[in-house]
């Protein structure tokens, strides 16, 4: 099976799957209004977990399909990029994690599709925050070359197993007890589709995912 018939056949799946998903979810919430002492019992809990589980599945599935389609628009992606930090720091004031954002001299404006950037970098924070679970920083650093724009995430954490490392962007692999295996995926696709690379390190507890984008495209 080829790429193209690959992501034909999840974009069937995702469409035929999220229906009867919204009927269980509107049923179990018809249910609980109706009877509101089951949802004490620890097996609507389980269910609810799993369906927002099977949910969420389905969401990431979409966005994967859809990653490669952009609409660019000149994009200041310093400021961008310093608009989520601050929303990031709100939110993460309680796990001690706190989200810097640095660049080497004055960053051109570049044409790029900045809610599905905003994706990539959420994702990329978020793996960043939950790898330090005693808090520490989020280093986001851009720097300008000749032909490109590096963007920089680093963390210091556990650090990444050198094998999980070859596969790590490949779709339906994770080494989460609770993840999809999709979060990079979508990001390298992302990334990709703006005719740039996304590529990571991980040694001594440095991770640093490393993100390059064109100037001109």
């Amino acid at each position: 099976m080829n790429e193209q018939e690959c992501r034909l056949l999840l974009s069937k799946f995702s469409h035929e799957v999220r229906n009867p998903v919204t009927l269980i979810n509107s049923f179990l919430q018809l249910l609980v209004k109706e009877h509101p002492e089951i949802s004490s019992y620890p097996f609507y809990e389980k269910i609810n977990e799993n369906m927002t589980l099977l949910t969420r599945l389905l969401d990431e599935m979409s966005r994967f399909n859809n990653a490669a389609r952009l609409h660019r628009e000149e994009t200041d992606l310093c400021a961008l990029l310093s608009g989520l930090a601050d929303s990031g720091n709100s939110v993460l004031v309680p796990q001690n994690v706190h989200i810097t954002v640095n660049a080497n001299t004055d960053i051109p404006h570049l044409l790029l599709d900045q809610t599905k950037l905003l994706q990539v970098f959420y994702n990329l924070i978020r793996n960043a925050a939950e790898a330090m679970p005693d808090g520490g920083d989020i280093r986001i650093t851009l720097t300008l070359h000749e032909t490109e724009l590096q963007v920089n995430v680093a963390n210091r954490g556990p650090g990444i197993p050198p094998e999980y490392l070859p596969d790590l962007f490949e779709p339906f692999v994770t080494h989460k007890k609770e993840g999809t295996g999709l979060g990079l995926s979508i990001c390298r696709e992302i990334i990709q589709a703006h005719e740039g690379s996304i590529s990571v390190s991980s040694s001594g507890g440095n991770t640093v995912f490393t993100i390059l984008l064109p100037l001109s495209s």
